[in-house]
């Protein structure tokens, strides 16, 4: 299994539509395969930091959804939001 973490940073006053469009994808990945579950986390040291964290079975199983065409209809929505480009980590589970 791995974790995916991304890493965004949202303009100020934009993180209520942040979340909105993050929870869309979320439901979206409910029915991808090889997702296992995902949750949303704020910086308590840095309001503007958002941080999506998504358990998956495999590596290939992350690369489908990342080039999947829903996810790349709503990333460009995501991506006008952010003051930096998002910051991707992924890891394997030990």
């Amino acid at each position: 299994m791995i974790k995916v973490l991304i890493e965004r940073h949202v303009k100020k006053g934009r993180e209520g539509y942040l979340i909105e469009l993050l929870n869309k994808l979320r439901t979206e990945l409910v029915s991808q395969p090889g997702y296992v579950s995902g949750e949303l986390l704020q910086s308590v040291e840095d309001e503007s930091a958002i941080f999506a964290l998504s358990t998956w079975l495999s590596p290939l199983d992350w690369k489908s959804w990342e080039g999947s065409p829903k996810r790349l209809e709503i990333e460009p929505k995501i991506d006008s939001l952010l003051t930096e480009p998002p910051k991707l980590t992924i890891a394997a589970v030990l």
